[in-house]
């Protein structure tokens, strides 16, 4: 029914989502939570994908999207470029960055890796688009659907586990499809990253964080050059923070408060920074989502959600 596209689309955060033709829709799958890995096995009608700047900037989930097409075909648009992709192609698709999908019927296998866990046996991941078709590919996609038909068996305690076999083998086929490149970084930002997490919000300073890793504001800046510079990254951690928080129809805290506890102490350059970082002013974006209380913490769509909200 066309209600069911309706409720998949309010309840995906990912991406806006759009039917080409109006009309019945069909989506089915499981979800498995891995803890830094989220995966699912789908069956899924015709669907339009759209991450925008705006949405990058609201959805404070960061993690890389392995994509692999079991049946049907994609069109993935990014970064100027458009590629028709054909199964049994796959492709990486970045949270962080904007990207359009157009799907036939298909049918495909998604892990969603959260990036740090990812980066921490890859390096830094600079990319997305279609991977170049190599064995460990064929090997992923494999261990991948054999573990979805595995996982109603498994004991949640072996979820870990689980999440580490197939991050390291998806580190392995993106290696040797050319998606990334082994760096000496990786650790370092991770623990750039750690620090600035761990500062009162408005706080941070360029000297705290040379101080605290010993090196020099040089490398601060390199570290955090796609970001804009590490105030920029921090800025925008804490804007991602406080749309999340006027997104929660369950948070009554007043947006002066908000203000105050995510570290901006001038309301008006917020709702300028708030507005040019996702389209909309925060009360705009709490009127927004007023409407929209789960019903109950174990209804599917809420778990989803809060599955996605945990990654880091």
């Amino acid at each position: 029914m066309a209600e069911q596209f309706a409720y998949w689309a309010a309840h995906t955060r990912g991406a806006r989502l759009y039917q080409p033709e109006p009309g019945p829709f069909l989506c089915r799958g499981d979800m498995w939570n891995l803890g830094a890995l989220q995966m699912t096995l789908v069956d899924v009608d015709p669907f339009v994908a759209v991450r925008d700047r705006a949405l990058v900037n609201a959805v404070d989930a960061d993690y890389i999207q392995y994509c692999q097409l079991l049946d049907g075909t994609m069109t993935f648009e990014a970064d100027g470029a458009t590629a028709v992709l054909t199964a049994p192609a796959a492709f990486l698709r970045d949270s962080s960055r904007p990207s359009t999908v157009t799907a036939t019927r298909t049918r495909c296998l998604i892990l969603y890796f959260a990036r740090g866990f990812l980066e921490e046996v890859t390096g830094p991941i600079d990319f997305q688009g279609p991977l170049a078709p190599v064995a460990e590919l064929t090997l992923l996609r494999d261990v991948g659907v054999g573990m979805v038909g595995f996982f109603p068996d498994a004991a949640a305690s072996a979820a870990p586990l689980y999440a580490a076999i197939l991050r390291d083998l998806a580190a392995a086929a993106m290696l040797r499809a050319g998606a990334i490149q082994r760096t000496g970084t990786s650790s370092l930002l991770a623990a750039a990253k750690d620090h600035v997490a761990t500062q009162p919000p408005g706080t941070l300073s360029i000297e705290g964080i040379t101080a605290a890793l010993g090196v020099s504001r040089s490398v601060v800046y390199r570290l955090f050059e796609r970001d804009g510079g590490v105030l920029a990254y921090d800025r925008m951690r804490r804007l991602r923070a406080l749309h999340r928080a006027v997104s929660n129809p369950r948070n009554t805290s007043t947006l002066a408060e908000l203000a105050r506890r995510y570290g901006f102490r001038d309301p008006a350059a917020l709702s300028r920074s708030f507005r040019k970082a996702f389209g909309a002013t925060p009360e705009a974006v709490r009127r927004r989502h007023a409407d929209f209380m789960p019903g109950s913490a174990s209804s599917a769509p809420f778990e989803i959600r809060r599955a996605f909200d945990s990654f880091e």
